[in-house]
């Protein structure tokens, strides 16, 4: 079974976000017939967990167009996440090769930064950052990951930036939970997975929800 999700954190004043569509046939011989408790984590339409089981670190690749003023960022915002789970869940590397600025399905994880959002109109307009998992059966093989840079701007210092900023390593936290295989929680759960990211906001510390959830399956 191949499937796949879009996840998005968006802003307005407050931020709405949506989930993509699921496509494919299903083979029932490769996968488990008893449901799983979700633990916070995106299953497959035969209840099971999503993610990357045992292939981890996931190995991401930096396009050129992610500045390197903003690693910081995101090594910081993986780290919470290895804390968490007490092994290291990410690799970064540079892409060396003259891909284009996109994030297609090629089994090759990304992390992409747009300057020219190719969704102009509303909802997608007012999503800071998208994050599009493929899978097969319960197992994630590849996650892209896209930053909305024409219409947000992003701070990466660690006080708010009085402008209706986005604070990086905030909204980077949601993003790689969302790579692992995390999805959205409602606020009756504190959490970094909320789907709200307000302006100048800093999110960045996991809470014992978050750090429960990595445990179901890292």
């Amino acid at each position: 079974m191949f499937k796949w999700i879009v996840l998005s954190l968006t802003l307005l004043s407050l931020c709405a976000c949506e989930k993509g569509p699921s496509l494919g046939p299903g083979d029932d011989g490769l996968l488990a017939s008893e449901n799983q408790a979700d633990c916070g984590f995106v299953q497959n339409s035969y209840g099971q967990r999503v993610s990357w089981k045992s292939n981890i670190p996931v190995k991401l690749k930096l396009h050129g167009s992610y500045p390197t003023e903003y690693e910081d960022a995101l090594n910081k915002a993986a780290q919470h996440w290895n804390d968490a789970a007490g092994m290291t869940l990410f690799t970064f590397s540079r892409v060396t090769d003259s891909q284009t600025n996109s994030a297609a399905k090629d089994s090759k994880s990304t992390v992409h930064v747009l300057n020219n959002w190719p969704w102009q109109e509303a909802p997608k307009k007012n999503y800071q950052a998208l994050t599009t998992l493929y899978w097969r059966s319960n197992q994630i093989y590849e996650a892209d990951l896209i930053l909305n840079d024409q219409f947000f701007n992003f701070f990466t210092y660690d006080t708010p930036s009085m402008g209706s900023g986005v604070h990086l390593e905030s909204l980077m936290v949601h993003e790689l939970g969302h790579v692992l295989g995390l999805k959205h929680r409602d606020n009756t759960i504190a959490s970094v997975m909320w789907s709200i990211l307000s302006s100048d906001t800093i999110r960045n510390t996991l809470t014992q929800a978050d750090r429960d959830t990595i445990k179901c399956e890292y």
